[in-house]
């Protein structure tokens, strides 16, 4: 019921401020386990996703939060009323590693941003190698999603002009990465961390790859693939 209660209002705070423009459900499995990675823009992002996802009807999904909300009573109110984890983001946090993975094996789904935090300029920055290391681990499907139209920044000034928000997110086609080898683990994890980073930046604009944007595995796809994102953004 508490549950239920807290996705109603943040639905409704949401969709006050932002008109939400979501393509690909078709890419998101109904059931089994699997990985959804994106993004991060803005402290806006994570809700609109968890919000949509619960309306959509699917089981909630395993969410980490940063170890810095922890000190806040809301936040660790919320983490615990939600069943949401806790993670140190700069250090190897094995026990929450192991949570996670256990919950992917039992046919859960994880919702996470590569990057581990905002992107301070809403264009993709270096991603850390955990949501290739689980993805790895646990034979997980990885479906990427590129939002764009929510930086913290954008936010700011919208809201100042008593406008709403336009927000689209876009999925990709799910797919999967090789198992974890027995060693040259951290070549190996970079190279998959680079991979997932890449299939998000092919979803979307050009002014939002950052990072990745001369990637050659970026330029690959790129070639062989429809890209919304491009689409996306001759028209704007």
């Amino acid at each position: 019921m508490v549950e239920k209660i807290i996705y109603s209002l943040a639905g409704w705070m949401i969709f006050a401020v932002c008109k939400v423009e979501f393509m690909g459900w078709e890419n998101i499995p109904k059931d089994g386990k699997f990985i959804l990675a994106s993004n991060h823009l803005g402290f806006l992002d994570g809700p609109i996703g968890l919000v949509l996802l619960y309306k959509r009807g699917m089981k909630k999904p395993i969410i980490t939060v940063a170890e810095k909300y922890q000190k806040y009573i809301i936040y660790r109110w919320l983490v615990n009323k939600l069943d949401y984890l806790f993670i140190d983001r700069f250090n190897a946090d094995f026990l929450i590693i192991r949570k996670v993975i256990r919950r992917l094996n039992a046919g859960g789904y994880l919702a996470i941003a590569p990057e581990g935090t905002r992107s301070p300029n809403g264009s993709l920055i270096e991603a850390r190698n955990g949501t290739a290391y689980l993805a790895s681990k646990t034979g997980s499907p990885i479906i990427p999603i590129g939002a764009i139209g929510i930086e913290d920044s954008l936010i700011k000034k919208q809201l100042l002009r008593l406008r709403r928000l336009d927000v689209r997110i876009q999925t990709g086609l799910p797919f999967s990465i090789p198992e974890l080898p027995k060693t040259d683990r951290e070549i190996f994890l970079k190279a998959q961390t680079d991979e997932i980073m890449c299939r998000i930046a092919a979803i979307l604009p050009k002014s939002y790859r950052g990072f990745y944007s001369d990637h050659p595995r970026l330029k690959e796809l790129l070639k062989t693939q429809p890209i919304r994102g491009e689409e996306k953004e001759s028209k704007d």
